[in-house]
């Protein structure tokens, strides 16, 4: 009995992160990311922030993705809502949202539970010798936004299909993603939409984006550097963005620390976003 006790708490696993970004205009954002799972199951609850001088009130997303994770793929699916949040005089907005997401390893004998890509990725592999992995993989989420203006409720569907790769080459992780947007009714406004590659919230409606991101881990002995550009085409005539991320992570095992700075280039003029985070797993 002792023994079979201490074999399930063997098999269990644990990964959270918290991340707070600063901007400008007043805004601040702040994520928390957990993982709690078993060989082949885990539970991923989050809960994500959005304030801003522009806004009354805070915005809180509450999500939940529960994954199953074997040595040759990944299944996952999602669920998550924005409750309605009164932002400005006579508004409000709020969101629901569902997906589902699945990703192969190609190479499933090298890596743990995370993949270099897509909504597995929790972190990155090692260096090795040659292309050690390849993950891929593809998600599709539906978000209903709605926005209650003066009393009357102004709604949008939006679908968002993504496919992502990423490898392990010789001493660098590299992974891409490209995201395309489908839309019903243009009536709402879309307050709370991150792109992925995006650390902060920006009130749009993106058509597409591409994202790659590029981890060089073992450069300096528990220092990770990395870099990505996330690129945004827009609706309703908003100027498309660019962004560059800077920053990097140190993995002391059981804990980690990170810092980025990304420049976003909304077509206008450039904005800056610092993030600061810390996890800890076991």
């Amino acid at each position: 009995m002792l023994g079979a006790l201490s074999l399930n708490a063997s098999a269990l696993y644990f990964d959270g992160g918290l991340t707070g970004t600063t901007g400008p205009d007043g805004y601040r954002g702040s994520k928390l990311d957990l993982v709690i799972g078993t060989d082949n199951l885990a539970f991923e609850p989050s809960m994500a922030t959005y304030s801003s001088d522009d806004w009354d009130k805070t915005f809180r997303t509450y999500g939940l993705r529960v994954a199953k994770e074997t040595s040759v793929y990944t299944f996952g699916v999602e669920a998550g809502m924005t409750p309605e949040t009164d932002y400005a005089a006579n508004k409000s907005y709020k969101n629901q949202y569902a997906g589902a997401d699945i990703t192969f390893s190609l190479s499933p004998t090298s890596g743990g539970h995370s993949r270099l890509a897509g909504p597995g990725s929790h972190g990155s592999v090692g260096s090795g010798d040659g292309v050690t992995r390849i993950d891929v993989g593809a998600s599709a989420k539906y978000t209903a936004h709605t926005n209650t203006v003066a009393n009357t409720d102004l709604k949008t569907g939006q679908g968002q299909g993504s496919l992502y790769a990423g490898a392990k080459i010789f001493m660098v992780n590299l992974a891409a993603s490209y995201t395309g947007y489908t839309y019903g009714d243009n009536d709402a406004q879309v307050l709370i939409n991150p792109v992925p590659g995006h650390n902060f919230a920006y009130d749009a409606k993106p058509k597409s984006s591409v994202n790659v991101r590029l981890d060089i881990p073992s450069t300096v002995p528990m220092v990770t550097p990395f870099v990505a550009y996330t690129g945004t085409k827009y609706k309703a005539g908003v100027d498309n963005s660019n962004a560059y991320l800077f920053g990097a992570y140190v993995d002391l095992k059981m804990v980690s620390v990170n810092v980025a700075y990304q420049i976003f280039d909304d077509g206008d003029k450039n904005h800056s976003f610092v993030t600061l985070g810390a996890g800890v797993k076991f």
